[in-house]
C-alpha cells in the first residue's frame, strides 16, 4: 500500500510542475531575450525604470493613474494589524515626495518581491494537495478493504478538491503578479519565469532618531527643492507635513517588523520540530502526517520571507524619502553599537 501511495505523491508532485511550466507558456511565446535575461534579478529590473511612462507624468497627472496593489506583501496592514480600516494605499510602496524614477524604483521593488512572495504561496499549497490526495487516496484503498464508510471518503475527496481549487487559484495568482511586474519595468508582454533572490536591508541594532531622518530628508531630498520651487507656502507645509508623517510611520513599522522577525523565527523553528517529528512517525508508518507539517512549515516559511520582504521595501522607502539610493543597507556606526549595548 505504501508503495501505492509513494506512487501517487509523484504523481501529484509531476501533474503539479506541469501545471506550473504552463504558467509562462505565453511568455515563452512573447519574451525577446535581448530584452530581458532568462532569470531577472533586481538591479536588472531596477534599471528600466526611467524608461517608464509614469516617470514623464506630473504628480496631478500620477494621482489620478491607478497603482497596481501588492497581491500578497500587504506590508502596511502586516505590521498594524490592530486598525480597523485596510489601507490599500499605505500597502503601495509609492510615494510623490520623491523623482518619479525612484517612485518608479519603488514600485518595480514592491511588484519584484510580491512575486517571489506569490512563488513561496504556491509551493506551500502544492504540498497542501498532495497531502490532502494521499489522505483521500488511502481512505478509498480502506473503503475497498470494508474499513471506511463512503462518507469518510466523500468528505476526504471534497477536501482534496478544495486545495485542488486554491492550487489554480495560487497559480494564477502567481501569473497575475508576473504581469503586474512586467508592467512596472515597461514590458508588458514579457512575462518573467524565473527571478533571482535579491539581497535584503536589514536592520540596525540601534534605529535612526526621527528628527535626524527628517532633517536629513529636508537636506537631500532634491525632489522636495524642485517642489518648493513651484508651490508657495502653505502647499510646502502640507507637503513636509506629509514627508514628516511617512518617516515617521516607516521608522514605526521597521520597529514592528523587527518583533514581527522574532514571531517569524520562532513559528518556523517550531514548524521544523514539528515536521521532523512528523518523519520519524512516518518512517515508523505510525500515522502519516507529514503533508500537513509540510504544508505548516511552507505557511511559516512564507511568513518569514514576508517579514523580511517588508523590512527591504520600509527601508527602501526610508532611503528614497531622505535622498539614498532605495537599496542602500543601513549602517551602524561603532557609537551607535555601544550605545546599543
Amino acid at each position: 500500500m505504501w508503495s501505492l501511495l509513494n506512487r501517487k505523491v509523484i504523481q501529484v508532485i509531476l501533474h503539479s510542475v506541469c501545471l506550473i511550466s504552463l504558467v509562462f507558456t505565453h511568455s515563452v511565446l512573447y519574451a525577446d531575450t535581448n530584452k530581458l535575461p532568462p532569470i531577472l534579478d533586481l538591479k536588472t529590473a531596477l534599471s528600466f525604470a526611467s524608461d517608464h511612462p509614469r516617470t514623464r507624468l506630473n504628480p496631478e497627472q500620477q494621482s489620478i493613474i491607478p497603482l497596481q496593489q501588492p497581491l500578497f506583501l500587504g506590508c502596511h496592514n502586516l505590521t498594524f494589524n490592530n486598525t480597523t480600516v485596510s489601507d490599500a494605499k499605505r500597502n503601495t510602496a509609492s510615494t510623490l515626495l520623491v523623482e518619479p524614477v525612484i517612485q518608479q524604483e519603488l514600485l518595480i521593488l514592491n511588484a519584484f518581491l510580491d512575486v517571489l512572495l506569490s512563488d513561496s504561496s504556491l509551493i506551500g499549497i502544492n504540498e497542501d494537495m498532495a497531502g490532502t490526495f494521499i489522505s483521500w487516496d488511502r481512505a478509498k484503498i480502506r473503503q475497498e478493504l470494508k474499513q471506511n464508510s463512503e462518507l469518510v471518503v466523500a468528505k476526504l475527496e471534497a477536501e482534496y478538491q478544495e486545495v485542488r481549487q486554491k492550487y489554480f487559484s495560487a497559480q494564477a495568482t502567481q501569473r497575475l503578479t508576473r504581469s503586474i511586474l512586467a508592467q512596472a519595468i515597461n514590458r508588458p508582454d514579457e512575462l518573467s519565469s524565473d527571478l533571482a533572490p535579491p539581497l535584503l536591508l536589514t536592520s540596525p541594532k540601534k534605529l535612526p532618531e526621527f528628527s535626524d531622518l527628517y532633517a536629513e530628508a529636508l537636506k537631500n531630498n532634491s525632489w522636495i527643492k524642485t517642489l518648493a520651487e513651484k508651490y508657495n507656502d502653505d502647499q510646502m507645509s502640507l507637503i513636509k507635513m506629509d514627508l514628516r508623517q511617512q518617516i515617521l510611520e516607516l521608522l514605526l513599522r521597521i520597529t514592528v517588523l523587527k518583533s514581527a522577525a522574532d514571531r517569524a523565527e520562532a513559528e518556523l523553528y517550531s514548524r521544523d520540530l514539528d515536521l521532523e517529528m512528523s518523519r520519524t512517525l512516518y518512517e515508523m508508518e505510525v500515522r502519516a502526517r507529514i503533508g500537513k507539517s509540510m504544508t505548516l512549515q511552507s505557511m511559516a516559511r512564507m511568513e518569514e520571507e514576508r517579514v523580511k520582504y517588508c523590512t527591504t521595501l520600509a527601508w527602501a522607502q526610508l532611503n528614497a524619502l531622505i535622498g539614498k539610493p532605495i537599496m542602500t543597507q543601513a549602517i551602524e556606526t561603532k557609537k551607535a553599537e555601544e550605545t546599543a549595548q
